[in-house]
């Protein structure tokens, strides 16, 4: 099965599947200071199925890289601060 993307939006929630594949998940590409997004793994499947959150040309942690969510039950919020440091966590 083909992995499922998803383009996730700023203030919302999403509970993430991934028993039938992959999951990628893009993030807004031009977000503002204090949006957030968060991510629950639904099915308890990110670490065999992980989850790739799509940085859309911002940073996440102040890193260039997308970032992979390969842990059972993770849930996991992100917030927005700026092009410096881009998306941060708020919990994990």
């Amino acid at each position: 099965m083909p992995p499922i993307h998803l383009n996730a939006a700023a203030a919302n929630g999403y509970f993430v599947d991934t028993s039938g594949g992959a999951v990628t998940a893009t993030l807004p590409s031009s977000p503002s200071a204090g949006d957030t997004i968060r991510f629950i793994d639904l099915a308890a499947t990110f670490d065999s199925n992980a989850l790739t959150i799509g940085r859309n040309t911002n940073k996440i942690m102040g890193d260039t890289a997308d970032m992979t969510v390969n842990t059972e039950r993770a849930a996991l919020g992100l917030v927005y601060s700026d092009s410096s440091n881009g998306w941060l966590l708020i919990e994990k």
